[in-house]
């Protein structure tokens, strides 16, 4: 999920940010999360606990508990969305369950082959601070012992009474939603919408390859 040598431009980010302030779309109320930064908090928590039973766990375990959290703190469905681009209203529903099937998956799959270790490292969620359109961005850094960070900021919408992620920045500015909206919508131009499907089972399967070896 977070692509660390992505460089989109900001200007395309930030038009992203702005679909995705403008897009509705209700969650569960049993799902609420009442604070902006509840979502964030209730990720990097589980987080922390996967890397420290990180070998206990192994990639398997790693992934089914963050696949406990993510679906409520993530909106993979808008997300989805908004990296189909306009190519969303072309596919038929079960295309775009798929799709958003897969799109969590891979996600998700991301996040646990990533997080695999614990050496120390600590959480901050910072206070969150004004997005577009009455989203919110709320910063965190990942801080390891010896003082070096690497900041992760999450853009967070309200639906309902619930706030949930709809954006991840790395350092910042490099939006995932923006990353994926650009590598998505060249695979179905250029080869259709099966192959977008099949690159992503193919991430997957690659994620749960390259951990096989912990």
């Amino acid at each position: 999920m977070l692509d660390f040598n992505v460089r989109l431009p900001i200007a395309l980010a930030l038009a992203l940010a702005l679909a995705l302030a403008s897009t509705t779309d209700p969650v569960r109320a049993q799902d609420a999360q009442t604070s902006p930064s509840a979502p964030v908090e209730r990720l990097t928590a589980t987080l922390l606990e996967a890397m420290k039973n990180a070998d206990t766990l192994g990639f398997e375990g790693r992934l089914d508990k963050l696949s406990e959290v993510m679906p409520d703190v993530f909106n993979f469905e808008l997300m989805a969305r908004l990296s189909a681009g306009r190519h969303w209203r072309e596919l038929s529903e079960a295309e775009q369950q798929s799709f958003v099937e897969q799109f969590g998956r891979m996600s998700t799959a991301t996040f646990a082959a990533r997080f695999d270790g614990y050496s120390g490292q600590s959480f901050e969620v910072l206070a969150p601070r004004d997005g577009p359109r009455g989203t919110k961005l709320v910063p965190t850094r990942i801080v390891k012992p010896a003082g070096d960070s690497v900041s992760i900021d999450y853009l967070v919408r309200q639906f309902d009474n619930s706030w949930r992620v709809v954006d991840v920045y790395l350092a910042g500015k490099y939006s995932e939603v923006a990353a994926k909206r650009a590598e998505y919508t060249s695979i179905i131009e250029r080869d259709g919408f099966p192959a977008l499907i099949k690159r992503l089972k193919s991430k997957i399967a690659s994620l749960k390859a390259g951990a096989a070896g912990e």
